[in-house]
């Protein structure tokens, strides 16, 4: 099948491209590595009149990471920018776990964070590791920026709270606190080329051996990806036992809502999220100094 016709549009500045959306809100999609919309439009499952890409824009392709500032991810870095990132390896591990999982080589040098984010779809690698990191987004419209709570953005499958004339422009993501340390686990078919069957993102803080903090983000198994708070809140306090991490593992699964379908079972995708939410909380643990 054909790429059908479409008028493809270069703004030079981010007010420009929220302009050039609005002239046909409906019809318009934004364009940043193009490893998604294209094989939706190929595949006949959307139908844009114009494409607006980011890829003049100045500053969008940047990748900052430090400790006192934290992580900026601008809407134009690919996933490949990010992963080869030496602060990002240093200070956030995990989102290089999440990163490197994300299809193939090829796919990683032009797929964006900001794309996959945006994508919205439940099984997005990017997506519960960021979660777990309390990241922001900010987006731009023809009113202004406003920033928002990652968990905020996602609304449903391939749905978000972005308006048709809204750019994302960015992924912040604050600084570490204390001896803290985050890991993103996934389980698919055939590694690094289908999509997962279920993701878990943790972030933990830790007191000597015992634990100060806890997040957990789960993906591809519900509507969204989702934080798990309940499991996470189970285990403050704690030393990270063998029956802390089983309960945990097992509040994550009330929290989720996963589905039968041609790849996995709901029974088995919960069998998932309850060994990968216990291995990646011990990862987490493990990078944050406990050894």
């Amino acid at each position: 099948m054909n790429l059908p016709d479409f008028e493809y549009l270069e703004p030079a500045s981010v007010g420009e491209a929220c302009a050039l959306l609005a002239e046909d809100p409906d019809g318009s999609a934004v364009f940043a590595g193009g490893t998604d919309v294209l094989v939706n439009l190929k595949e006949g499952l959307v139908a844009y009149r114009r494409l607006v890409s980011l890829r003049r824009i100045e500053n969008l392709a940047r990748v900052e990471c430090s400790e006192s500032a934290g992580l900026v991810i601008g809407a134009m870095a690919t996933v490949n920018q990010v992963a080869r990132n030496e602060a990002v390896r240093r200070l956030y591990p995990g989102v290089i776990d999440a990163a490197l999982s994300l299809a193939a080589e090829q796919v990683r040098n032009l797929a964006t964070v900001g794309g996959n984010l945006c994508s919205a779809v439940p099984s997005a690698d990017m997506a519960p590791v960021l979660l777990a990191l309390e990241a922001r987004v900010r987006i731009a419209s023809l009113a202004g920026e406003r920033v928002l709570p990652l968990a905020q953005l996602f609304t449903g499958p391939r749905a978000t709270v972005l308006r048709a004339t809204d750019v994302l422009v960015a992924v912040e993501v604050p600084p570490k606190r204390g001896a803290s340390g985050d890991a993103s686990l996934r389980h698919g078919g055939r590694e690094s080329l289908s999509l997962p069957l279920a993701i878990a993102a943790a972030v933990v803080t830790m007191d000597g051996d015992v634990c100060r903090h806890a997040t957990i983000a789960l993906g591809a198994v519900a509507p969204t990806p989702i934080v798990a708070k309940g499991a996470g809140a189970r285990l403050v306090g704690t030393k990270l036992d063998a029956e802390a991490l089983r309960e945990a593992g097992e509040i994550a699964c009330r929290e989720t809502r996963p589905i039968d379908d041609l790849r996995a079972s709901r029974a088995y995708r919960l069998d998932l999220v309850r060994v990968l939410t216990q291995r990646a909380v011990l990862r987490a643990a493990a990078r944050a100094g406990r050894g």
